[in-house]
């Protein structure tokens, strides 16, 4: 989570931590070769919540059952 947050706002430093735009307003980063995070950015007052922990294709069901 520290690694995403110093990253986050700096697209050179995205690269190592792996964060990617899953939804509009979700995003993921990766944890290891399996484990991804799951967490959205709040603009006011400027905080990343971070809110689920599993592989892809959890996060991809999550995602899903969220629309």
């Amino acid at each position: 989570m520290n690694a995403v947050r110093e990253a986050w706002g700096r697209p050179h430093r995205h690269s190592g931590t792996g964060i990617r735009r899953l939804s509009r307003t979700v995003f993921e980063c990766r944890i290891g070769l399996d484990q991804r995070l799951a967490f959205v950015f709040i603009a006011t007052p400027p905080e990343l919540v971070f809110f689920f922990l599993g592989t892809h294709d959890e996060i991809q069901s999550l995602l899903r059952s969220l629309r």
